[in-house]
């Protein structure tokens, strides 16, 4: 599993920070299939995935929702407007989650302040464009089963959600995420499962044998 930033055991390690640590820093948990904001609101909040997975992604002009990225525990996402962007994006559940939630302008002082915290967090954010960059190269230079069986790479980790249940991320993703993810149409992501009469584990082996396990 890649790295993750470290954020909160870095300001628990610190006397000068736990102060900070109390006042600015919460917890909350969502259900299953719930919204943790939308295009439309704004919270001035950085969030921490502690358990569970989130969706995040927006919506076309037609309304149709498009998913880009898949969060696991250790991954951050929220208001980046601290990078001075006019970003929107909506969040939701996949499973159960807990959540960290920093405040902005507790994260803003932290990086422009503790030069160790600023570093971390830059490489936490070049490794999220690298994983994008990552996807966008093969959506150009790939064919959609090679497509999926990169993301069933990156995404065949098991977490736990907010009961402690296991899950496999990757059996999460719906045919449209998939399609999303890949850059493919949902009906060619379709196709490709009937050919396999919507077996999972015989799409899997089909795409890679060695990986199942």
């Amino acid at each position: 599993m890649a790295k993750t930033l470290e954020l909160f055991n870095y300001l628990n390690q610190h006397d000068e920070y736990k102060s900070g640590v109390q006042k600015q820093i919460s917890t909350a948990e969502f259900k299953k299939g719930e919204y943790i904001y939308k295009p439309s609101e704004e919270p001035h909040i950085i969030f921490e995935v502690v358990s569970g997975a989130v969706k995040v992604g927006n919506y076309a002009i037609d309304g149709t929702e498009h998913c880009y990225d898949i969060l696991k525990p250790g991954d951050f996402f929220g208001n980046y407007r601290l990078l001075d962007g006019n970003f929107q994006e909506f969040a939701k559940t996949l499973t159960s989650v807990k959540l960290r939630q920093y405040e902005l302008i507790f994260i803003k002082k932290l990086i422009f302040t503790d030069i160790q915290i600023s570093e971390m967090f830059t490489k936490y954010i070049v490794r999220r464009w690298s994983r994008a960059e990552t996807r966008f190269f093969t959506v150009i230079s790939e064919d959609t089963s090679v497509r999926i069986k990169r993301l069933y790479r990156e995404f065949n980790v098991k977490i736990k959600d907010v009961d402690g249940k296991s899950i496999n991320i990757f059996s999460l993703f719906s045919q449209k995420d998939i399609a999303d993810l890949t850059g493919s149409s949902r009906q060619t992501v379709a196709n490709i499962f009937k050919k396999v009469n919507n077996d999972y584990e015989t799409l899997l082996l089909e795409l890679d044998p060695v990986m199942i396990p």
